[in-house]
């Protein structure tokens, strides 16, 4: 949903939870988890959070919704209870940055974060899968909205405190040059090579690649994407065999039949990325979130901080809980087990008189 490179990587650092959907109890909205500073971060925006995060994993496959309650192997916590530390350390982290923010007086203007938000109503598709998006996560729109500014926030800070020099741009291109040089391109997958040799000559007598690879291609991703695999570097996870082909053909070029172990590839580069004028940007991006991330690790060390939640104490007394739980289902089992016995006697005795009256 997000394509703004460097707000994905500021919603990393943070995401905000003081708009959600649900309203909270006056006593959950002041009571303090946590103090960043002086300031604080309350229970009803932890439990907000922490299920923002629950959606958000079971959403992606992550982890199943009834696995939460089970305690993690080698550990004295629950999936949720885990969840739930991360989650208030996530807080802090956001309080801090919020907080350097302001006080280097930086501010996302409304403006600003209209023109960055129409990019996800600019048509109706792009409108619908959006709120489509939210309703899955169970989040308003202006929750969506408060977090994406603050993620802008945060990326004007970034701007603020780290300035990247060209000469570490040139350094890290040299040192990393299989990582930033891409190529992208598209494939047909058929089983012989007489098949790949017959497509080669359908995309030579001017049919289109996209819609042979729908025709064609055995690989399961074809029919929705028509066999176009992005943009991959040398150190991509691809056989060798695909990836050494790719990288010696020029951009335009289509391949004859390429073998690996999963058959005979036909190979289209469609677009490439190489040099360091055309990784340049990316790379300043890379820089610029590494030396942020070490002033925000300073930051957040240097901040006064205290945490106001015993987990290991909750942990204690889920596992209390957990144990009362299970003596009440076994005692529940043994009166169950009891009464069939009981019954069953019962059945015995009526089927004896029964024999004996006859």
């Amino acid at each position: 949903m997000i394509k703004n490179k460097r707000v994905i990587w500021a919603l990393i650092l943070l995401v905000t939870v003081s708009v959600f959907i649900s309203a909270c109890s006056d006593e959950k909205a002041e009571k303090a988890v946590a103090k960043v500073n002086d300031e604080n971060i309350t229970e009803d925006e932890l439990e907000k959070y922490v299920d923002y995060r629950k959606k958000e994993a079971e959403l992606s496959g992550y982890i199943a919704p009834e696995m939460w309650d089970q305690v993690i192997e080698g550990s004295e916590f629950t999936y949720e209870q885990q969840l739930k530390q991360s989650s208030l350390q996530d807080l802090i982290n956001q309080r801090v940055l919020l907080q350097k923010a302001d006080e280097e007086e930086i501010e996302v203007t409304n403006k600003e974060l209209d023109k960055e938000l129409e990019e996800f109503r600019n048509t109706e598709e792009k409108e619908k899968n959006f709120n489509d998006y939210l309703d899955q996560l169970g989040i308003s729109e202006e929750y969506f909205e408060e977090m994406y500014k603050q993620g802008m926030t945060i990326n004007k800070l970034m701007d603020k405190l780290v300035k990247i020099d060209e000469k570490s741009v040139k350094e890290e291109y040299e040192a990393n040059k299989e990582s930033y040089d891409k190529i992208k391109a598209s494939h047909i997958l058929v089983e012989t090579k007489e098949e790949a040799e017959e497509v080669k000559n359908k995309i030579k007598e001017g049919e289109d690649f996209a819609e042979l690879a729908k025709e064609y291609s055995t690989d399961p991703s074809a029919e929705q994407n028509a066999g176009d695999l992005g943009f991959f570097g040398k150190d991509a996870s691809l056989v060798p065999e695909f990836k050494d082909a790719a990288f010696e053909l020029k951009k335009g070029e289509v391949s004859g039949p390429v073998k690996s172990e999963y058959g005979y590839h036909i190979i289209k580069v469609t677009d490439e990325k190489k040099g360091l004028e055309a990784n340049e940007e990316e790379i300043k991006e890379n820089l610029k979130g590494e030396k942020f991330n070490e002033r925000a690790q300073e930051l957040i060390e240097e901040a006064d901080t205290e945490i106001l939640i015993d987990f290991e104490k909750e942990a204690e007394k889920n596992k209390e809980d957990n144990a009362d739980e299970n003596s009440e289902e076994d005692n529940q089992d043994d009166k169950n087990d009891n009464n069939s016995e009981e019954s069953q006697n019962q059945d015995e005795n009526k089927e004896n008189k029964e024999q004996e009256s006859e």
